[in-house]
């Protein structure tokens, strides 16, 4: 009887009468104390107005019973895919739905319906993950800034991946406790390959010397990061998982006083105890670090120079540190420079190289000098 008197009356009420007759009997469907049979009629009722040409019958049922634990599953699953403004409350508030279910609505739904999930006041691991793989950078922003979400660091390093770019999801990233090393570096070459794409594209520099600059700035970055890693060794394994890792890092490293990222890549790379290789690294002219030069993969006419700077690093006693900056030493690589004169091997690639260093530890030099000259002015 309910459901006919409604049809009748609503075939010629306005529609914002009807979003009002709507939302009511929502409400009295949720609250009110009815008869079953009535109960029924009144679901029916509900269920037929997700027919209804005006969006606001929708949002008012939609509103109405969006944090309803008990609401009809069916009815909560439909206005979870109608149109944004009636589909966004249900999203971000129903209980009733399920996981897989809002998998699904995370893979069909638009930027607004991906956001009002990621904002749910408990976001699951497995619905965390599928944000993190295929939603929008709105989305996943919005999921790390949730404290009601349990995001696994595979899944910040999968937004990392996509969304790294994005100034919002890197400032979320960096804010988030869960950051390492490993997600550091990610968000640095994302935005590494962003700058690199933008410079190319305005023709400032040529596509290969962009390349190449930014391979160096994040090398540069690699040594940084690894100085405020706890584990040297896993941020190698990170690297060298993902293509990344080069002689010329573990170079840089040693040039700039890092030896225990230095020592952590050969160990790493070669499968060596980290005891042991600190034992050859310290005798580096035997044929035992030959051999674990070797075995990491290490280009052998580049042992020379390794050697150079092994001794430039001897003088000071080993005392080069992960906590060391970032910043080459000049006078480590004016020693492997020297190296490279008069080998017998073709060396030319990684004079090039050193060249390179050499010119960025000038300019740091001098930069050095310039930001102390102020205080040595106020001194005098």
């Amino acid at each position: 009887m309910i459901v006919e008197r409604y049809l009748e009356w609503a075939a010629g009420a306005p529609a914002h009468l009807r979003a009002e007759a709507a939302g009511a009997l929502a409400r009295s469907w949720l609250h009110g104390d009815l008869e079953p049979q009535v109960r029924d009629e009144v679901e029916a009722v509900l269920t037929r107005s997700l027919d209804d040409p005006a969006i606001a019958v929708r949002c008012a049922i939609a509103e109405a019973l969006s944090a309803a634990p008990d609401a009809p599953h069916a009815l909560m699953l439909s206005l979870a895919q109608d149109a944004a403004d009636v589909a966004e409350p249900v999203l971000a508030r129903s209980p009733g739905l399920t996981d897989l279910e809002l998998v699904d609505l995370v893979a069909l739904g638009d930027v607004r319906a991906q956001v009002a999930i990621a904002r749910r006041r408990m976001v699951s691991g497995p619905l965390a993950a599928a944000i993190a793989e295929v939603g929008s950078a709105r989305a996943c922003e919005a999921l790390l800034r949730n404290p009601g979400a349990r995001l696994t660091r595979s899944a910040a390093a999968r937004m990392a991946e996509r969304h790294g770019g994005d100034g919002g999801v890197r400032d979320a990233l960096l804010a988030h406790d869960e950051v390492g090393a490993e997600l550091r570096h990610i968000l640095m070459r994302s935005v590494a390959q962003a700058l690199s794409a933008f410079v190319t594209e305005c023709g400032w520099l040529r596509p290969d010397r962009a390349r190449r600059a930014a391979d160096e700035a994040c090398d540069r970055g690699a040594v940084a990061i690894a100085g405020r890693s706890d584990d040297a060794g896993a941020f190698v394994r990170h690297l060298s998982e993902r293509g990344e890792f080069s002689p010329s890092l573990a170079l840089r490293a040693l040039l700039s006083g890092n030896l225990a990222l230095f020592e952590a890549s050969l160990a790493t790379l070669s499968g060596q105890p980290a005891r042991r290789v600190a034992g050859f690294v310290r005798d580096f002219e035997g044929r035992g670090f030959e051999a674990l030069y070797r075995s990491a993969g290490f280009p052998m006419s580049a042992l020379p120079i390794f050697r150079a700077a092994l001794s430039a690093v001897r003088e000071s006693g080993f005392v080069g540190s992960a906590s060391g900056g970032a910043a080459l030493s000049r006078r480590m690589v004016e020693r492997a420079l020297s190296a490279c004169e008069g080998s017998d091997v073709d060396v030319e690639s990684m004079r090039a190289l050193l060249r390179r260093f050499a010119a960025e530890a000038a300019r740091e030099e001098s930069r050095r000098g310039y930001a102390a000259a102020p205080d040595v002015a106020r001194a005098a």
